[in-house]
């Protein structure tokens, strides 16, 4: 199972209008960040039925996911649990799993120039639309420059 959050909200929301049916897209964010979350949890009780790829820049839902393993006395490398991150993005959610000992990995998009840019500015619309992400991330790079200077 790859839970993902607000993939396509705008396309799903014009498809649904145009064709007539309800909107399957959650009507807000903390809907959407509510419903992810459970799905996390749920992915988690039941690794004995699913494995589990937690896709998310969101650090509130890594943690959240980590705290449910914890809870349960799963192991953080449990062979059902991934995390990943896109390749350039969110690099100190990824560092902090990995140091922690779960299993991440980054991905790469790739095909057709008509298919990976539009993805490609999706995804950075959606992560720089998060109050201060933006700054926060290079202010985040910035301070692991100077750690990895002096170590």
């Amino acid at each position: 199972m790859k839970l993902v959050r607000g993939a396509y909200m705008e396309k799903e929301r014009k498809r649904a209008e145009e064709k007539g049916y309800p909107s399957p897209i959650q009507p807000d964010k903390a809907s959407s960040d509510r419903d992810f979350d459970a799905g996390v949890s749920l992915c988690i009780e039941n690794l004995d039925k699913v494995s589990l790829l937690v896709a998310s820049h969101n650090e509130h839902s890594n943690m959240l996911a980590v705290d449910k393993l914890k809870e349960l006395n799963i192991p953080l490398n449990h062979s059902h649990v991934n995390f990943s991150q896109l390749y350039g993005m969110s690099d100190n959610i990824t560092f902090n799993l990995a140091e922690a000992g779960c299993n991440v990995s980054k991905y790469l998009p790739f095909g057709p120039i008509e298919d990976v840019i539009p993805y490609l500015m999706r995804r950075a619309q959606e992560n720089t639309s998060v109050k201060g992400q933006t700054g926060r991330e290079l202010g985040l790079i910035q301070k692991e420059l100077e750690r990895r200077k002096h170590s």
